[in-house]
């Protein structure tokens, strides 16, 4: 999924031409922890981290402190991209541009969360089915196949590595009756370690 859906354009930005005092209110007011700064074009400049601003005086211009960062998307980047950055920076806003360079908007920690509940299908209603599998080619398929040939529909997959070479993997159903799919999981000796009912709590 492309970077430009998950773009926050909410997300104070600032000009290189406003001043520290210009900037300290608004940082306090949305607890900033990195200051984005684009030029007199609109592209971007650099970052100043908000907890240096107090080592400046208040007329001294964004400007002058401004760091070019080291971490920064384009719009046309994937999502799993910004994750690493943000795993890699250990900060919680990535500045985006256009290929140009110029200042899209960023993507913050909290947006990466809302992304991760659209990907594996959190906000919809229908069954968390917790399967384990041997982590082998073709494993999967049989419990998709399966799905399919009962006509479930599969909202989202997502696996992670067990031990003794086995892997969990979590599907989402917009199946809601719990007891059809254990029966049919059970009918065909998939082995699983829950399936729970999901309200759900999208529009």
């Amino acid at each position: 999924m492309r970077v430009s859906k998950w773009i926050n354009r909410a997300f104070p930005v600032f000009s290189s031409e406003q001043s520290v005092s210009d900037v300290m209110k608004v940082a306090e007011e949305y607890n900033l922890s990195t200051i984005v700064v684009h030029d007199d074009a609109k592209k971007l400049l650099g970052v100043v981290k908000g907890k240096q601003l107090v080592e400046y005086d208040s007329e001294v211009k964004l400007a002058d402190i401004v760091e070019e960062p080291e971490y920064f998307s384009y719009d046309t980047d994937i999502i799993e991209d910004v994750v690493l950055m943000l795993i890699e920076s250990h900060d919680l806003v990535i500045p985006v541009v256009s290929e140009d360079m110029t200042l899209k908007g960023v993507v913050t920690i909290f947006d990466i969360l809302e992304a991760l509940m659209e990907f594996t299908s959190m906000d919809q209603k229908g069954v968390r089915i917790s399967v384990i599998l041997n982590d082998r080619p073709g494993a999967l398929k049989k419990v998709v196949d399966l799905l399919a040939d009962h006509e479930i529909n599969i909202l989202s997959i997502v696996t992670s590595p067990e031990e003794d070479g086995k892997k969990n993997v979590i599907i989402r159903t917009s199946e809601t009756d719990i007891g059809e799919v254990a029966n049919i999981l059970d009918s065909n000796d998939i082995e699983y370690d829950s399936i729970i009912e999901e309200e759900g709590f999208s529009d």
